[in-house]
């Protein structure tokens, strides 16, 4: 496998899969718009699920990128509360740029701990200076992740400010310790 070839046809799933979504990700239409035939598709990728852990695996690579830019913008006196907004911030900012790529990311089985420990090796964020244990840690993923779903999917009457959510989530989280 051709490693520019798969990442040009991995950008051109992404784009079908952020135009079109999950439901209609498919082999011909990938193949239709890079200009080739379903089965030299296969030359690259082993099947369609493979299509889509890789895509997966892309959706935490820009994820993690996400991450270590706004902990790298961090200064050096930024507070736990700077720390924990950030990370929220761009887990959320990643997700609605590419609301499709989020969804079918959390269609695999969550990683937990060795997710976080990935991240915080990629990153200068210490996930244990700021939750005080995994509980709190999970809780913060899970209460962002609920919003971000509900969000990306316009599910939330038009009233209702979701910048003021994602605020309350991490003053709640901030203040447990």
């Amino acid at each position: 496998m051709s490693e520019p070839r798969v990442n040009e046809l991995l950008a051109i799933a992404l784009e079908v899969l952020e135009e079109e979504g999950l439901e209609n990700l498919g082999v011909g239409t990938i193949s239709r718009r890079a200009g080739i035939k379903p089965p030299s598709l296969y030359k690259q990728f082993d099947s369609k699920a493979d299509i889509e852990r890789q895509l997966a695996d892309l959706g935490f690579n820009l994820w993690v990128t996400e991450l270590a830019a706004a902990s790298d913008a961090l200064p050096e006196t930024a507070t736990r509360h700077d720390h924990i907004s950030a990370i929220a911030l761009a887990y959320r900012r990643m997700g609605l740029e590419h609301p499709q790529l989020f969804r079918l990311m959390n269609l695999r089985p969550f990683l937990g701990v060795e997710l976080m420990r990935a991240v915080g090796e990629t990153t200068k964020i210490d996930y244990a200076g700021l939750f005080p244990n995994l509980t709190v840690g999970m809780s913060f993923w899970s209460w962002g992740h609920g919003i971000l779903v509900l969000e990306s999917a316009d599910r939330f009457p038009s009233d209702v400010d979701t910048d003021e959510m994602w605020t309350l989530m991490i003053d709640s989280i901030h203040a447990i310790a």
